[in-house]
């Protein structure tokens, strides 16, 4: 968990207020994320791993608008690290979780597709704020060789730099992000 992030490393991330980070551990755990990276992913029940949050969790199917793309790469990320540690108790652990809670995982990941998180664009959708255009890079942290930081980053002056800055005020008051509901039960419930 966050424990195993360097110090510096939290730092740096809590410094991007308006750059959505995160650090990734190989079975895609998340280790620790910024605020912003938090109220980003506020629409899942846990952002807690990133291959659970687009197979199992319910929110997945929204917020990764290229879903089949998302869930492709994440079964690939999956199979690159047990490569590099095929005795990994937590990556065997989460390979059959998901295999017994989501056909679709198991499916891709009999495909043995092997690929490491680089750099791309995504497009995601988002409960409170929508439509997401974003390019993201992963590095990989020295001295810790077995985590990722993921940045996400939008187009200056760009609607989704105007989404990230309301999601950015809204993580100053973690009420409104806790408790997201999406725009469309607002509308709903004010009729």
């Amino acid at each position: 968990g966050e424990a195993d992030v360097s110090r510096q490393l939290l730092q740096l991330m809590d410094g991007w207020e308006h750059t959505p980070a995160f650090v990734i551990g190989p079975a895609l755990d998340i280790m620790a994320g910024n605020s912003l990276a938090t109220a980003l992913h506020s629409g899942f029940d846990q952002f807690d791993n990133l291959a659970r949050m687009v197979f199992v969790d319910p929110a997945g199917r929204e917020f990764y608008q290229e879903w089949e793309r998302a869930a492709h790469s994440c079964v690939a990320e999956l199979r690159a690290a047990y490569g590099h540690d095929p005795e990994s108790a937590r990556i065997a652990e989460v390979v059959a979780e998901l295999s017994a809670q989501s056909e679709e995982f198991a499916g891709i990941w009999q495909m043995h597709e092997v690929k490491g998180k680089s750099q791309e664009g995504k497009h995601l959708k988002h409960p409170l704020v929508g439509d997401l255009h974003i390019k993201f890079a992963a590095f990989t942290v020295n001295g810790a060789p077995h985590q990722q930081l993921v940045v996400y980053q939008a187009e200056p002056a760009s609607p989704t730099a105007d989404a990230f800055e309301t999601l950015r005020t809204m993580a100053a008051e973690p009420k409104h992000v806790q408790a997201a509901v999406p725009a469309a039960d607002l509308a709903a419930e004010e009729q």
